[in-house]
């Protein structure tokens, strides 16, 4: 009989986890051994538990962001990542599969999806996607090239969003999704992206 297979969830939405914690307990052959609705705890108990499979979502509390959070998932020895997300652009999706991810699922796919995915991971398939991830060559949104014409002029994400109507967390979520986008690192590289490429320069009026 093969063993079970260990499965650790970590999922800020309250419900989301506790509903795929339930789903996947039921499943034979699976063992959920781990939950966490935040990073750092995450880390901690996908360690402790020698978690085979994490299931992982991008935005979490305690994270410096989605790319780093992946990384940091990614290197614990023996335990494989499948991402977790409601994103499905596809230059997002490449750019966190590039960061060496098992799977990445759309929340939108079912229980039996997902328990696929699980097995199919644990077998030793390679990348395992959601078919419903978009395709062909992404552009910057409107609000994308607003935010990076205001980060270009120094502005806090404070001060761009009271410029947007927005929450400050939101600014900040649009930009780990440009970072992840565009391939950069950090804020700095992000504002010198937004000069570099003329989201710098004043309206002439």
């Amino acid at each position: 009989m093969d063993p079970e297979i260990k499965v650790a969830i970590v999922e800020d939405h309250e419900a989301t986890l506790a509903g795929l914690a339930s789903a996947l307990s039921q499943e034979a052959g699976i063992q959920v051994v781990a939950q966490a609705s935040d990073a750092q705890t995450g880390l901690s108990l996908v360690k402790e538990s020698a978690a085979d499979i994490v299931l992982l979502d991008l935005h979490l509390p305690g994270s410096d962001g989605p790319r780093t959070t992946v990384k940091k998932f990614c290197e614990l020895p023996s335990t494989k990542v499948i991402v977790f997300s409601a994103e499905n652009r596809r230059a997002f999706v490449q750019a966190i599969i590039d960061l060496g991810v098992a799977g990445y699922l759309l929340k939108s796919e079912s229980i039996s999806n997902v328990v696929s995915a699980i097995r199919s991971v644990a077998a030793g398939d390679k990348i395992v996607k959601s078919p419903g991830i978009a395709m062909g060559k992404e552009k910057l949104t409107k609000a994308e090239q607003e935010v990076l014409t205001l980060l270009s002029h120094g502005m806090k994400y404070q001060e761009i969003g009271e410029e947007r109507g927005a929450s400050p967390a939101t600014v900040r979520k649009q930009c780990e999704l440009l970072l992840l986008k565009l391939g950069l690192e950090n804020r700095e590289q992000l504002i010198a992206w937004a000069v570099e490429n003329g989201y710098g320069k004043l309206d002439s009026d």
